[in-house]
């Protein structure tokens, strides 16, 4: 069953804006467990961009990320959330929104239903609180191939969140055979974007992100930042 989604009225405006480059270090062992002692070279930056509507809920956030050689991108986000709202498997409810582009040199045609070019992860809290659910753009399930890994964890209001993913230069979400990862090293240029989903109890209070654009839809608009030793 599909999943309903928050319109985005506002990110057709801003799709031609300026995007921020940050530089990613090299990442030792890093566990996705919803802890973050392991970031040992974190390198933290706020979110406080207004992508959509008045994200009022969420206040001190901040993302990170690392990269090691077997093409992997660790992405940990970290935000206080006024007014909780968690559902299954779906960005109507409290959420993170991660964007990675391996091949940036390409123009890549609309990537948002099957994922090629470049994946939109989706990850957040079930109801218990507990578990976490993870799933890819448009599809409803990650296909068996994609090895994401995502762990959320809740202490009072504040959400501390861990995203694993492969980057790609190529994703078939129908064969693994067909993609293609990434060749990560030093000074190569990736596509990272974020963003929060404020689901809000009273219905979809907007969305706080790592710089603007429409990236949901246009993978042209995905940040590229800086893979650094």
């Amino acid at each position: 069953m599909k999943q309903k989604t928050i319109p985005l009225f506002g990110w057709a405006l801003l799709a031609g804006a300026a995007l921020a480059e940050m530089d990613i270090p090299e990442a030792g062992r890093i566990r996705i467990d919803g802890n973050l002692t392991d970031w040992r070279r974190a390198e933290w930056h706020p979110l406080q961009t207004v992508l959509d509507g008045s994200p009022v809920n969420i206040t001190n956030a901040s993302w990170t990320a690392a990269w090691d050689e077997d093409a992997v991108l660790y992405v940990a986000v970290q935000y206080d959330d006024a007014d909780l709202v968690f559902k299954d498997g779906t960005n109507a409810a409290d959420c993170v929104e991660i964007y990675v582009r391996g091949d940036t040199g390409s123009s890549p045609a609309e990537y948002a239903q099957k994922q090629q070019s470049a994946q939109n992860y989706i990850f957040g809290l079930s109801k218990d609180k507990l578990t976490t659910w993870v799933r890819l753009g448009g599809l409803e399930k990650i296909p068996f191939h994609n090895r994401v890994k995502a762990a959320v964890a809740l202490q009072g209001n504040t959400l501390t969140c861990e995203l694993m993913v492969t980057v790609y230069d190529w994703f078939e979400p129908d064969s693994r055979h067909r993609c293609s990862e990434s060749e990560l090293i030093v000074g190569r240029e990736i596509g990272l974007d974020i963003a929060i989903v404020d689901a809000g109890s009273a219905g979809p209070a907007g969305m706080l992100g790592s710089s603007t654009g429409d990236k949901r839809n246009d993978a042209n608009a995905i940040a590229e930042q800086i893979l650094d030793d």
